[in-house]
């Protein structure tokens, strides 16, 4: 495949100027690399949390005396956040500057989990508090971290994005299996308690080393790009990128009940989680190289979409082993993992280095459905196949999130063709 470093620095709508005088400041140095560190460090505990929901919400249907399908709409609903508010997270970013928005993040954060702790015999008290009081703040602390690093870099952007959300994938590797013990030795309130410390005693410190400004001048200079919505190219990333965002979270929720219904213990089951976590987090360190030195963001984001679709359709369905499943989990981990990292960096290569910031909110929110609707569709799917007997039960959900992958995959695949297209009539 050719090269996709063309770039898109042409506005078809109002001009914006966001980093207009992007040379003024260093790029690549040390202090770029810090504020590396310290996003990551944020992403790990955030996206640990997160993924450890599978394991606390186990324990909540006995505490709670819930259905489990009601208490992942409210492991669904903190996940969402952390997208659906990017246009607000934008705005609030733009005016007290990273630093200060990812320090409040951090404190909604921990104090959501903590006195999650005092409520966890009412489900209705841990939506407003896991779902909403730590997903709002998750949600600006996410888009903080994440957006930080971006005008930073220049030579090495894709490696740095691809450390900071590598951070989260090993978090969630680590933090699954710290919660797993917790649960067990000192139940579930003492657990939120630990893990809102937890989040407290990394957020808050990390979020000084972040930037003290966006860097942006006036802070009303940037303004969002809509106007994209007319743009060929734009409606294929965001179709695409939509789509893979069904089944990103369905892993976390099906490969410790996958690996026990093969005859493995829960145990086994976690240790299986953090296998998958792991690959993740090679993914979205090795797609942010090949990105930078080999392929280019759009393509290396195709491919690591088309890992997810062919791991879920051939390789999923045809795990009676666990050495077949194993392959599963690397190819899966890798492109699921990757998928965040590549994509603010695909943005990049596709509308310009400078429009970077005006899009990426704009794509974010576009997310929600996916992020919000993609597991609960999966375990109906699983639901409706009960009667099914042994493994086989999975299928349907391994082929639901395989054909969503694969759709997404021809439409970030079209980016390209869209790209030679426009400069062909050009």
């Amino acid at each position: 495949m050719g090269t996709i470093h063309e770039t898109d620095h042409s506005s078809d709508g109002p001009s914006t100027s966001p980093a207009a005088k992007p040379d003024e400041q260093t790029h690549d140095d040390r202090r770029a690399w810090v504020t590396v560190a310290a996003s990551s460090l944020t992403m790990f505990v955030y996206l640990g949390v997160v993924y450890s929901w599978g394991i606390t919400q186990v324990r909540l249907v006995e505490t709670t005396g819930s259905s489990l399908t009601t208490l992942t709409f409210v492991g669904s609903l903190a996940t969402s956040f952390m997208i659906c508010l990017s246009v607000v997270s934008d705005k609030i970013v733009r005016r007290i500057g990273y630093r200060l928005a990812a320090l409040v993040g951090g404190v909604f954060m921990g104090l959501g989990e903590v006195l999650a702790g005092f409520a966890t015999h009412h489900v209705v008290a841990l939506f407003f508090l896991h779902g909403l009081v730590f997903g709002l703040g998750g949600g600006l602390c996410v888009f903080s971290v994440s957006t930080a690093p971006m005008s930073l870099f220049k030579r090495r952007k894709a490696l740095a994005m691809g450390f900071v959300f590598g951070g989260g994938s090993l978090g969630s590797a680590v933090m699954s299996v710290v919660t797993n013990f917790l649960v067990r030795d000192l139940d579930v309130a003492w657990t939120f308690r630990i893990l809102g410390f937890i989040l407290w005693g990394v957020s808050i410190p990390a979020s000084f080393f972040l930037p003290r400004s966006t860097g942006s001048g006036n802070k009303s200079s940037r303004q969002l790009q809509w106007f994209r919505f007319k743009q060929p190219r734009f409606l294929l990333l965001v179709g695409g990128t939509v789509l893979a965002c069904f089944p990103l979270f369905i892993p976390p929720y099906f490969v410790p009940i996958f690996s026990r219904s093969m005859g493995y213990s829960k145990e086994t089951g976690i240790i299986v989680l953090a296998a998958w976590n792991l690959a993740s987090t090679l993914g979205r360190i090795l797609a942010g190289w090949v990105a930078d030195t080999l392929l280019g963001p759009v393509e290396s984001l195709a491919i690591c979409i088309l890992f997810m679709s062919l791991s879920s359709l051939i390789v999923w369905p045809l795990s009676t082993s666990i050495g077949i499943f194993a392959v599963y989990l690397i190819f899966n981990g890798i492109g699921c993992g990757a998928f965040f990292s590549l994509t603010p960096i695909a943005i990049s290569a596709t509308f310009g280095g400078e429009n970077t910031l005006s899009i990426i909110p704009v794509v974010w929110t576009t997310w929600f459905c996916g992020f919000f609707f993609g597991t609960p569709i999966a375990s109906g799917l699983y639901s409706l196949s009960g009667d099914t007997a042994g493994l086989e039960s999975f299928r349907p959900a391994a082929y639901y999130a395989g054909a969503m992958a694969m759709a997404g995959f021809a439409c970030v695949l079209g980016v390209r063709f869209a790209r030679k297209a426009e400069m062909a009539v050009n």
